[in-house]
């Protein structure tokens, strides 16, 4: 990363504020010092303490020069209307993932309006994290005529106390939530997984209807050398890398490291069987290697997936280019605009 010229660090005080040469370093450009500084601002003055307002600005400028994520300053990331908590320990939601969440939902609202059940779509978030996902699917159900029940799933307890903590600070968006969605602490690599979702947590659902999934898919030297550095030292490891995983798991699955939760996963669903299946990834490369997993499920476990798309990082209202492309001899349809970022299956014809 190129050095600042002290020029602009002259600047930022001169136009912005003394504080900002703090912020400088790690915003990297003067206007998006400013709107940092703006919402530490706003935070300070939301927040009310015995500490004096410009002392809490400095601290938290402070703090945030040693490259400290912004969200675990202020404790909220927007989500689409929603306001998630965020907290150190539990991955904070990405705008990627904002993005497939709106598609996902444009797609279940329309599935739902052309079907005749009146059943809510049953909904499994695998590794959820603050529980964003399901939270926006379902806030946005609420202006159609869908309706949800999901669960959400993390090996992490903080993460399933926050995730209860955004349902609770969400409700006024979301006044079904109480009674339309549980987030529960679960081992995906349990050998019992599945035997225990439906006995102890889906007992009266037929079929799930999504499985979506946003899993630590990053290796472990893609970690060191390709992270952000606020990335490496504050946000949860557990949640970015696999390690946490045994070896012989991997082996198991004959799948490289940063790809073995993927290996997982489709496992699940094919015992689970949901309609649909959103897996979030790393990258185009990554993206290619799910998409042969799932593929590959034809020939060892009798899985056929009717559509099978990449998603890149902004999906949500892009114009649709008809972009595809062929993997394993299967032309695979290409939807958004960036990096790849989803690997969307599904059973039915959408």
């Amino acid at each position: 990363m190129p050095r600042l010229p002290p020029s602009i660090f002259w600047r930022a005080r001169r136009e912005i504020s003394p504080v900002a040469s703090l912020l400088l370093p790690v915003c990297r450009t003067l206007q998006s010092t400013a709107n940092e500084l703006r919402w530490i601002r706003d935070h300070v003055h939301r927040t009310p303490s015995v500490i004096p307002a410009g002392i809490r600005i400095w601290q938290l400028c402070e703090e945030r020069s040693r490259g400290v994520p912004l969200q675990y300053l202020l404790k909220t990331q927007p989500f689409g209307p929603l306001e998630i908590l965020c907290r150190k320990g539990v991955l904070i939601p990405r705008q990627e993932t904002e993005s497939y969440t709106f598609h996902l939902s444009s797609i279940l609202s329309s599935s739902s309006s052309s079907s005749s059940s009146s059943s809510p779509l049953t909904i499994l978030d695998l590794c959820t994290g603050t529980g964003c996902i399901p939270l926006l699917l379902l806030c946005c159900s609420q202006k159609s005529s869908s309706h949800f029940s999901c669960t959400g799933i993390d090996i992490s307890a903080r993460a399933i106390s926050l995730a209860k903590q955004n349902l609770s600070h969400n409700l006024a968006l979301i006044p079904s939530a109480s009674s339309s969605i549980q987030f529960i602490r679960g081992d995906i690599f349990s050998t019992k997984f599945t035997s225990e979702i439906y006995a102890q947590h889906l007992p009266d659902a037929a079929e799930i209807d999504v499985l979506t999934a946003n899993p630590p898919y990053i290796s472990p030297s893609d970690f060191r050398s390709q992270t952000a550095r606020s990335v490496r030292h504050y946000e949860p490891r557990l949640a970015l890398v696999p390690d946490s995983v045994p070896s012989e798991v991997s082996k198991k699955y004959g799948c490289r490291e940063e790809d073995v939760f993927y290996a997982r996963i489709l496992e699940i669903a094919g015992d689970l069987k949901p309609k649909r299946v959103v897996l979030e990834v790393a990258g185009w490369e990554q993206a290619v290697r799910v998409v042969e997993m799932a593929q590959a499920q034809r020939d060892t476990r009798g899985t056929d997936y009717k559509v099978i798309e990449i998603w890149r990082d902004d999906v949500h209202g892009v114009r649709d280019a008809g972009e595809s492309t062929e993997i394993w001899g299967q032309r695979i349809r290409v939807k958004g605009e960036g990096d790849g970022r989803v690997v969307y299956l599904s059973r039915l014809l959408d």
